[in-house]
This record gives C-alpha cells, structure tokens and sequence, in this order.
C-alpha cells in the first residue's frame, strides 16, 4: 500500500504544477498581435481602402511571423492614442506627419514605398486661377493630425515666408476629404501628395514629405518576435496607394519636425573691406595722343577702266 500511496501524492503533485508549465504555452501559442493604422494624410481613396491595407499587412504578418495578427483602423487621433494608452495595439502604420508632430516617439521598424522612394511629393493645388498671392485670405482644407497643424503649414511647407496666409482653415479627417471639399468649393485650396490632386489646379511645389512608417507602439514585446514581424512587414509587396516597405529609422520624421519649427531671421551686418584708392592718380587726366585713322579700306576703287 505505501508504493500506491506514494505514487498517488507524486501524481497529484504532478497535476499540481501542471497548469504552470502547460497554461503559458497555450497563451503563447494563443498570443494575437494588433496592427492598428492611422494615417490621415496617406491618401486612401475611403476609409474601406485604409482598413484593407493594414487587413492585408496584418495577414502577412501571420503568414510568415506564425502569430495571429488583426488589424485595427482609427479616424481620429484621440482614437487612436487612447487606444495605445489601453495597450490595444502591438503595432502601428502612423502617418507621417502625425510622427513628426510629436518628434517619431515609436521605433520605426519600415517605412512605405510609393514607386520605391520612402517619400512623396507634395503640392498646393487650387480650384482659383492666380499664384499663392492671390491665395492670400482663401480658405485652406487640410486633414486635422495634431496640435502643430499651422506650424506644418506655415514652416514646414510654406518654408515661413507666408505666415497666417490663409483665412479660414477648413479641417477634413483624410487628406482625400480635403482634396475633395477644394473640388466642391467648399474651400479654396489644399496641400497634398501630389498623384491626390487630381483635378485641381497645381499652384506650386511643396516639397518632399515621409510616407507612413510601420512602428512598434508597445514596449515589452520580445525582440526575436520584433525582429519576426518587421521581416514580414519588409517582404510585403503591397499594390496601390503604397507598393512595399523598406527599413527605415525616425530621421526623416524628425528632420520634418525640424522643418515646422519657427525661422528666425536675423540681419547680417558685413563691413565692407576699405579699397585704397591713388587719389593723384585718380584725378590726374590722361593724355590723348591724336593719330591718323588710315581710310583706304573704306574706299571701293573701280575696276575695268582703261
């Protein structure tokens, strides 16, 4: 009776810590990461076409990863911080200009491609004939990013030189719905990518701006799976508004944020070096020699006479 006994306490000390070893590898094994996307100034045709971009990373992502991924779609950016507060997301596509609002706090793990370059051309386009002077008092439309929109209109793109230019600023929540309230008339003129301006009348060229980045906005992830995830995200080869991914890093966002900051202008004050001047050489008149111009070119002797 002791062996039974004592096989029976091994037993139930065996059950016992069971749970222990078996319950985290059914929670690894059940583990879902989130892939949230906001990106208001990535022109997306709808917010359909935004979702199914991330839908369609997510699944790459657990294709070659082999974790559960989902994707997440946010409109507003209150939305979406409150959101990475909760710790409702692992992973982001964020637009970049949100990014370089708030100087690219996540680790940029790519950044996406339009034709291969990890950055895209913008333009002040127009429904009003006239240069941007004229423009002057007109009402702008512009997807509503972040507290440090005027800063990215008035530094960042206009370069400082037109502060306050515009009159009323009419707030859209995507680039499109900016483009596509010029073309109503609902507002006079909208900065965009360039291929969005479709339509409108081109004004001038803005300059070159970061696409959206894939970052990672939960702290604690496991490197191996880290790494796992931006080899997936790298290998993707997406179709339409962004074609692929490439590594990247937070300096083109930040180089941005540089950008918005206020320009200081300050007068450069030069003494010009003294140039020494022979004045009894200066008053002196010089002398005219007179000299015989010779005319004899400027004659046209006959010929054939006899």
């Amino acid at each position: 009776m002791r062996p039974a006994l004592s096989s029976l306490a091994a037993l139930a000390a065996l059950l016992a810590v069971l749970p222990a070893v078996l319950l985290p590898g059914l929670a690894a094994a059940e583990e879902k990461l989130t892939i949230a996307i906001y990106a208001p100034n990535a022109p997306f045709d709808s917010g359909d076409a935004r979702h199914s971009f991330a839908a369609r990373l997510a699944a790459q992502i657990q294709s070659v990863a082999g974790v559960k991924a989902e994707p997440k779609a946010y409109a507003r950016a209150a939305d979406f911080e409150a959101a990475l507060k909760a710790n409702q997301a692992d992973f982001a596509i964020v637009d970049g200009i949100y990014l370089a609002e708030r100087n690219a706090p996540f680790p940029v793990l790519a950044i996406a491609t339009t034709g291969g370059d990890t950055a895209t051309r913008w333009a002040l386009f127009s429904s009003l004939p006239g240069g941007v002077f004229e423009l002057e008092g007109k009402r702008l439309a512009l997807a509503a990013t972040g507290a440090k929109d005027l800063q990215f209109v008035d530094n960042a793109l206009l370069d400082g030189e037109l502060l306050r230019h515009f009159g009323p600023r009419q707030t859209a929540p995507d680039v499109v719905s900016a483009v596509t309230a010029v073309s109503l008339k609902r507002a006079d003129c909208v900065f965009a990518p360039e291929y969005a301006g479709r339509g409108l009348r081109k004004v001038f060229d803005a300059g070159r701006l970061p696409n959206p980045a894939f970052v990672q906005v939960r702290a604690g992830l496991a490197a191996d799976l880290v790494e796992k995830v931006k080899k997936a995200v790298l290998a993707h080869a997406a179709s339409g508004t962004y074609d692929g991914w490439k590594a990247g890093s937070p300096d083109p966002y930040r180089a941005l944020a540089a950008r918005m900051a206020p320009r200081t202008r300050r007068m450069v004050m030069a003494e010009p070096p003294a140039v020494p001047i022979d004045l009894a050489a200066a008053l002196q008149p010089s002398s005219i020699e007179p000299a015989q111009v010779d005319l004899r070119d400027q004659f046209w002797g006959p010929t054939g006479l006899p």
